[in-house]
């Protein structure tokens, strides 16, 4: 078994903050994943990591787990994560962000991010690590 480290989230989030969003090496799914797996040696995306190299080939993986959120419920109860209404800090999330502009208009989809002090903390191309008020649809928790 992988040797678990004892990082605390601060430290996570601290370790990443000038990490910008970027497919297969930072983007939301290692952003959890490597989370989870700090806290508990597993890794939830270990079947997939490092095998998509573009957005396109990503996307493709997502669809054909039945969608994101669909992707990540498997995934997280794979590794002893369960649905909860009520996150805590630590806790892994789904939310929605804005991620583009298009004739005006902001654009947002599911993203996934980390529950940190009633907001989550989510990785973007732009800014990086950005902690806010987003949207949340689902959480889950050990």
């Amino acid at each position: 078994m992988a040797e678990v480290q004892l990082m605390t989230l601060a430290q996570y989030l601290a370790s990443v903050s000038n990490v910008r969003w970027k497919v297969r090496d930072s983007d939301c799914g290692v952003f959890m994943a490597d989370w989870i797996r700090e806290l508990t040696g597993r890794d939830p995306i270990a079947d997939i990591r490092g095998t998509y190299k573009n957005e396109r080939q990503m996307l493709r993986i997502i669809r054909a787990e039945g969608g994101f959120e669909a992707s990540c419920a498997v995934r997280l109860a794979a590794v002893g994560m369960r649905e909860t209404d009520a996150p805590k800090d630590g806790d892994v999330v789904n939310v929605m962000a804005p991620y583009a502009k298009r004739r005006g208009k902001v654009q947002s989809r599911a993203t996934g991010g980390l529950f940190v002090g009633g907001l989550q903390a989510v990785m973007t191309s732009d800014m990086g690590l950005v902690i806010a008020p987003l949207p949340l649809l689902k959480a889950w928790t050990f």
